[in-house]
């Protein structure tokens, strides 16, 4: 006789059920978005070996691209100083003043694709690597990070997994370049991993007044782009508290050439059945995430 575990779900935490509860009509998002798959152009079938770290540098590639000001300049700032100013100077940016710690901006929008990957490819690696080091001292975490970037086998880790994603790449970049870059950098100047609610939510976008949420893998199933829906409303609601007015929200389904944009108003009022007090709603949502955050141990003195 066989016997089957079977595995119980987890409950899902209270802000989202309060979500699913306050916006439960999301069967006409799901549906339009869905339209819009079937009528676009056939989907990238490019696949890379990682497709989560081929997602994130995708995701930081694009915004070596599109922002002005180095993104992810804190993350940049733990190379060596030789190291980052050349991450930097690689990816189209430079000094803009004549001291040493002055400000960095872009220096021209025309640095090749594949140059821009390269150094996309990178971030998602060491963002990791820093979070492993999360609590050393800044002194020894540089330390670790710049033996890692003289082991040779880290290196060639790195650039075998960058050249195995290269056709994935290339098909990606292909589409963006063709109108979605425009479109993105029409909604005004773009940051790139916006922090929320002191980093509770991260926002992969903010261009002008407009969150954009980027996506490389696939939206087969109804549930996974219920999902993407309930990431949305979460941003949404969080980022006026944050310091972030918004007015529009945009889905860039990339791997099926979509980018789906909702002002902020229609947004809420079809998901929730009725006009939707947006900062009292959002002020009852990030009261239910903090709270769902786990006490802080207090720190030894």
């Amino acid at each position: 006789m066989t016997s089957y575990a079977i595995r119980r779900l987890r409950e899902p935490p209270a802000s989202s059920r309060w979500l699913a509860q306050q916006f439960p009509h999301r069967a006409w998002l799901i549906a339009d978005l869905q339209g819009r798959i079937s009528r676009a152009p056939a989907p990238i079938r490019a696949c890379a070996p990682e497709p989560d770290r081929f997602g994130q540098a995708m995701e930081r590639t694009l915004a070596l691209d599109l922002c002005d000001a180095p993104p992810y300049l804190q993350l940049i700032k733990q190379l060596p100083e030789a190291g980052m100013r050349r991450l930097l100077t690689t990816a189209g940016y430079a000094p803009t003043t004549d001291t040493p710690d002055g400000p960095w901006g872009k220096t021209t929008d025309h640095i090749p694709g594949a140059r821009l990957f390269t150094v996309g490819s990178l971030l998602p690696d060491l963002d990791r690597a820093v979070h492993t080091l999360h609590g050393s001292n800044p002194h020894e975490a540089r330390e670790v990070i710049q033996a890692v970037l003289r082991d040779r086998r880290a290196i060639t880790a790195y650039a075998t997994g960058t050249r195995a994603a290269r056709p994935a790449f290339a098909a990606f970049w292909a589409s963006y370049t063709s109108g979605f870059r425009k479109a993105l950098r029409g909604c005004g100047p773009v940051t790139a991993s916006l922090s929320l609610l002191g980093g509770l939510r991260t926002v992969d976008f903010l261009a002008g007044s407009t969150i954009v949420e980027y996506k490389t893998g696939h939206f087969d199933e109804a549930h996974h782009l219920d999902a993407l829906v309930e990431q949305m409303l979460a941003y949404a609601l969080l980022a006026p508290g944050s310091g972030h007015p918004v007015t529009a929200v945009v889905m860039y389904l990339a791997r099926y050439h979509v980018l789906a944009r909702y002002p902020l108003g229609t947004f809420f009022a079809h998901l929730a059945g009725q006009p939707v007090d947006s900062a009292e709603a959002g002020c009852c949502f990030a009261a239910l995430v903090q709270a769902e955050q786990p006490a802080r141990r207090p720190t030894a003195l």
